[in-house]
């Protein structure tokens, strides 16, 4: 009953629940390698990963504007994720803010500068807006902040997994319960597909994980309140992650960022719960004096 409720819909249904969980059964060892494995592996996948999202949002960009070419702003996207690694060495000399800022505010000049020298000046603010947001979003917001929370020592593996865990389960239950027993619509056009019993489902599943995970690849380093919170925190900022990419697909009317992952669409799709929380996951535990 609850198998075929969730694949209800007829052959079409049932076609993408299996492609979906091909995908899953195919990609997630080799992620959850990469990830055990670290240091230049782990920076390749998520400069990739980046790189790949910077490429899907021009795309989508275009729809607003004109095409935004995607080459330098997944370049400078992609930097970020270099600057977060090599962080240790660089602030043998300068301090790690003088480093960043300093990186901040080149970005920020080249997309006034290229705006600047085009031929048109309509629309260009607009687009200015767009690959800023774009930029700081993809490569600072998500690229910078996995690889400083993977490099944080002695725990970092472990907050990769708990992330990715909370994240990755929180989307499932709440995909799992929407399916199977959502009648009341969540109320935002963004996703009208969403449930209220789906989005409970996932921080439900998201807490859950968190705490589980605290207790078995942790062990018990964070207090199980913090554990608790956290879970419940990343939970409502994974799917606030993934309806802020609903809302500009639904803008520029496409269903999936690309087509890369079967039956998942492209990488924006299945990173866009890592956006918000990864950040705030890195500062919450630095600030609680986690590392």
């Amino acid at each position: 009953m609850f198998l075929r409720n969730m694949m209800r819909g007829g052959p079409i249904g049932k076609n993408m629940f299996w492609r979906r969980a091909l995908s899953v059964v195919v990609l997630a060892p080799l992620v959850l390698l990469i990830v055990y494995w670290g240091d230049w592996f782990y920076l390749i996948l998520v400069s990739v990963a980046v790189v790949m999202m910077q490429v899907e949002y021009c795309r989508l960009a275009q729809h607003f504007t004109e095409k935004l070419n995607p080459v330098i702003p997944a370049l400078l996207s992609g930097a970020f994720c270099l600057f977060a690694y090599f962080l240790p060495i660089l602030t043998q000399t300068t301090s790690a803010s003088t480093i960043i800022f300093s990186y901040f505010t080149f970005v920020f000049i080249y997309v006034f500068a290229e705006s600047i020298f085009r031929a048109k000046v309509a629309g260009e603010l607009l687009a200015v807006t767009l690959k800023l947001t774009g930029i700081l979003t993809i490569g600072w917001a998500l690229g910078y902040h996995l690889i400083l929370l993977r490099n944080a020592a002695p725990i970092g593996r472990q907050l990769i997994f708990l992330l990715a865990g909370i994240i990755w389960c929180s989307d499932t239950g709440a995909y799992l319960v929407g399916r199977a027993f959502g009648k009341h619509k969540l109320g935002t056009p963004v996703s009208p597909r969403k449930t209220i019993e789906g989005t409970i489902g996932g921080l439900v599943v998201g807490t859950l994980t968190s705490f589980l995970l605290n207790a078995i690849l942790l062990k018990g380093t964070l207090f199980w309140g913090n554990a608790v919170f956290i879970g419940l925190l990343l939970s409502v900022l994974g799917q606030l992650g993934d309806l802020s990419a609903s809302l500009m697909k639904r803008t520029a009317g496409v269903k999936d960022s690309g087509q890369v992952i079967p039956g998942h669409g492209g990488f924006i799709d299945r990173c866009d719960s890592l956006i918000f929380s990864t950040p705030v996951l890195y500062y919450y535990l630095a600030l609680t004096g986690h590392f």
